[in-house]
């Protein structure tokens, strides 16, 4: 009776190990493969974080000379940094080529997206025209664009400068108060312009030195395994929490079963349906003003090479701009292009009327998908052609 029992409870936790394996084997296609969730926190934390603060100019740059990954809710792209810390291919300084110069955050840069998908490498291979490409994630404004512009990229031979601006977060990203208050940008070492009491800018950094700043290379925590095991077991959880947290942090089936409970309590909060965008229907004098002083650093020192604006629309922005048809920033946008001779290219206008729009955007994120780079690679050409460099 006992030897039969033995063998029955052998043979159930046989089942329970292969099903275990199975689980394990199905979450683990299903993350790395189809990137459905993120890897546990043990294989995530083990690459180099793709942006650091670790210019003394504008802050936030990358490693140079460096490969590392980006691991996201949708994707898991590896990342490779030239000898000047840019996400493109090793170039020249002086060349007889026609080139473009890329400033802009994280749709220049690429984010979520492998490198020869991108706006700049798609119009590179369709123009025969070398674009380098000077974007930054890490909350890059258009101060800090300029910034890069002068110390960095406009040392390499172009003919033309294009640079994104994104307002749904562009305005944030050159606000010192707001800066100074963000969790994420408050200890951060970032250049911001303000006004003194002639109401002239100045370029100020509330943190005051490199070093000081929470994502500096040196003070970014990289956290092993030991860390991660240490964390849950010092921590106030209980057996089961610590459990729970071990599946999690160590096993792709807990990551993908974390990620699906996530998810299902965001669609249930009705989150997804309140987010709202209203930065294209405002006013933002003070905001605009920024900008536009920004835009027009740039046109000074680029003299008579075209300088090109791509206002870029969040997915939440083109739902506004469906239901009223107007946009007051962009209509501002327009005016200052004609008084500063800066080419506008409107991707509001052309994300709308698109029949899905949807599709151009990364099914968990607003940043451009694979098809969205090639569509505005499409719409910036014509431009690019329009202009006859």
């Amino acid at each position: 009776m006992a030897s039969h029992f033995l063998k029955k409870l052998k043979f159930v936790f046989i089942q329970v190990i292969v099903l275990v394996i199975i689980l394990e084997l199905f979450s683990f296609v299903a993350i790395r493969w189809f990137h459905f969730g993120l890897p546990p926190k043990v294989y995530s934390t083990q690459f180099l974080p793709f942006f650091v603060d670790n210019d003394k100019t504008f802050g936030v740059w990358h490693y140079a000379d460096t490969t590392t990954r980006h691991i996201g809710p949708c994707w898991n792209v590896e990342y490779q940094f030239n000898s000047y810390g840019a996400r493109d291919d090793e170039r020249q300084k002086v060349s007889d080529k026609k080139r473009i110069v890329f400033l802009g955050d994280s749709f220049i840069e690429g984010y979520g997206i492998d490198k020869e998908k991108r706006v700049s490498d798609l119009m590179e291979k369709n123009m025969n025209m070398e674009c380098l490409n000077f974007g930054v994630s890490g909350s890059f404004g258009t101060t800090q664009m300029r910034l890069l512009y002068e110390s960095k990229a406009k040392e390499f031979s172009h003919n033309a400068v294009v640079l994104s601006f994104f307002p749904f977060n562009d305005f944030l990203d050159d606000n010192y108060e707001f800066g100074k208050s963000f969790f994420y940008t408050q200890r951060r070492y970032r250049p911001y312009l303000v006004k003194d009491s002639t109401k002239d800018y100045q370029l100020v950094y509330h943190v005051d030195a490199l070093e000081k700043s929470q994502a500096y290379p040196d003070s970014i925590p990289k956290r092993t395994a030991k860390d991660l095991l240490n964390d849950i077991y010092y921590s106030n959880r209980g057996i089961v929490g610590k459990t729970g947290a071990l599946i999690n942090n160590f096993t792709y089936t807990g990551a993908m079963a974390e990620f699906i409970v996530n998810r299902m309590k965001f669609t249930q909060s009705g989150t997804e349906q309140t987010y709202k965008s209203d930065v294209f229907s405002q006013k933002n004098t003070d905001a605009m003003d920024l900008f536009c002083h920004n835009v027009n650093k740039i046109k000074e020192m680029a003299g008579n090479k075209p300088v090109i604006v791509l206002l870029i629309p969040h997915p939440l922005d083109l739902m506004e701009y469906k239901k009223t048809g107007k946009s007051l920033l962009r209509d501002d946008l327009n005016k200052f292009g004609k008084s500063a001779n800066i080419h506008v290219v409107d991707l509001l206008d052309a994300f709308a009327k698109l029949e899905n729009p949807g599709e151009y955007f990364l099914p968990c994120d607003g940043h451009w998908s694979e098809k969205g780079n090639e569509f505005v690679a499409e719409v910036l050409q014509k431009k690019i052609q329009e202009l006859n460099l």
